[in-house]
């Protein structure tokens, strides 16, 4: 699982309270603590669950031992897995019927350190995120994608990566940038996605066209890029109008070529969460 990442790991020494234990998972929110010896901090003697009060809340209302050491009802025998591991760690507790399953890395000089606690709650969320992490990824899988305003070099760049990276399918067709904008409209409307970059283009051209695109009743996804250095103030001004609504995704060219597609990328994933 991708998404699988351990919680902060909350611990208490061995001889702390079942009452003051209990009063650290409330105020935490978690279903577990680590138990460590009290002589020995980073040694991890047992763990403490939900589980364990229920099958112990009868004695120790019986006894009023609420004041005894976590110690003696904890459960010590500690099932672990390497954070190198922790894709596995459904299967782990599966296996071992448990809910709460320590995740541990050891350091350069070999010692054990505990990076934190993996729960069936989790697993359970990271499951339900790759599911529709993969739904909206399939979503814009191999869509169509015109770019207009780049250079021939540029082009064929964005083009190798667009495809490799997000997996969508750039046209390879040449627009003239002198051509009316009208005359544009019916191949931009062949497409899934448009790329727009304006640093190629005067002032008066982006606006006339991005109104006759937002014009038709049904558009492909639009995405402007602009070098703010380039761009007039007033220029960059408008753009920035254009970026609050949620129909054009504008955004400027940053320095890393991989950071711009990640721009896409997010932004093809909220187009694709705000239509389910």
């Amino acid at each position: 699982m991708e998404n699988l990442s351990p919680s902060p790991a909350i611990s208490v020494p061995s001889d702390t309270t079942i009452r003051e234990t209990l009063r650290v998972m409330r105020e935490h929110n978690v279903g577990s603590v680590l138990v460590n010896n009290y002589q020995h901090p980073h040694n991890l003697v047992g763990i403490f669950t939900e589980r364990d009060l229920l099958k112990w809340v009868g004695e120790i209302e019986k006894h009023g031992s609420w004041d005894t050491a976590i110690a003696t009802i904890m459960t010590k025998k500690i099932i672990s897995l390497s954070l190198l591991e922790i894709d596995r760690a459904p299967e782990v507790m599966v296996e071992h019927n448990i809910r709460h399953l320590p995740i541990v890395y050891e350091t350069e000089i070999g010692h054990s350190h505990v990076a934190g606690v993996v729960s069936m709650r989790d697993a359970f969320r990271s499951l339900i995120a790759e599911k529709r992490e993969k739904a909206v990824t399939t979503q814009y899988l191999n869509k169509r994608t015109l770019m207009l305003g780049h250079g021939a070099r540029e082009r064929e760049v964005q083009k190798k990566l667009l495809e490799q990276y997000l997996d969508l399918q750039v046209i390879n067709e040449d627009f003239s940038q002198s051509v009316d904008p009208g005359k544009l409209i019916p191949s931009i409307l062949t497409g899934d996605l448009f790329i727009l970059d304006l640093d190629h283009f005067a002032a008066s051209f982006w606006p006339l066209l991005l109104k006759r695109i937002l014009d038709e009743k049904v558009h492909p996804h639009v995405f402007v890029v602009y070098d703010p250095v380039l761009q007039e103030a007033k220029s960059v001004q408008a753009l920035k109008q254009l970026s609050k609504g949620s129909v054009i995704h504008v955004f400027p060219k940053p320095v890393n070529l991989l950071e711009y597609l990640r721009q896409i990328e997010k932004a093809l994933k909220s187009d694709v969460k705000s239509l389910s």
